[in-house]
């Protein structure tokens, strides 16, 4: 999932997660052959709604301003050729502004959108979970390990995963269920601003 530093969403978190026991998704490599890199878990097909709730913010002297809540609504349209095609609906939470942005993401994380580095890509191969994802501008990310993930009362096996720039402050964060390479959560923070991004419902499996 990625999201443009200059497009922001998150400084406080809104939604409560759902369990993936009440989800039910299913995992499994291709049958007849070896997974040799990164591939689109089974459970994402076409029809598939996944929603998160973002909170964000740019910070003036150590302190949040400009503050914005937003609801995306992601509707996948295809999946074919390793590539996920989406449309995702982005509504700003008591106000009339929204819209609807289609992207594309290949299983190695390479994604394009028509509105540039936007896309809600919303998964991990957990397989090859640092060949899968990508930051906004392509930065690497690595795998913390595991931990239990609690949020809105629910709890999953979460893994970490972080891209880190000490010489610009900019840090990258999400975590993703073990089990089926959910996105969990995601946050991009900088000294100028926030965006943080958390799992809220997922309909249509």
């Amino acid at each position: 999932m990625k999201r443009s530093r200059s497009k922001v969403f998150a400084a406080l978190v809104l939604a409560a997660a759902v369990g993936l026991s009440a989800i039910g998704l299913a995992v499994a490599a291709p049958q007849g052959m070896a997974q040799t890199g990164p591939t689109i878990p089974a459970w994402i097909h076409p029809g598939l709604v996944v929603v998160y709730d973002g909170v964000s913010a740019f910070v003036r002297n150590g302190r949040f301003t400009q503050g914005v809540r937003e609801v995306m609504t992601t509707r996948v349209t295809s999946v074919a050729g390793n590539q996920v095609s989406a449309i995702t609906n982005m509504q700003t939470v008591g106000a009339p502004i929204g819209g609807n942005h289609a992207w594309i993401c290949d299983a190695a994380g390479n994604c394009r959108s028509d509105a540039t580095g936007l896309n809600n890509k919303f998964w991990v191969d957990i397989a090859h979970p640092a060949d899968s994802v990508k930051g906004p501008n392509g930065e690497p990310y690595r795998v913390l390990g595991q931990a239990p993930y609690s949020y809105g009362g629910r709890t999953w096996t979460g893994v970490g995963m972080s891209y880190v720039n000490p010489a610009t402050g900019v840090q990258l964060m999400l975590t993703y269920d073990a089990r089926t390479g959910l996105i969990l959560q995601y946050s991009e923070t900088s000294p100028s601003e926030q965006v943080h991004i958390y799992f809220r419902t997922m309909s249509g499996q």
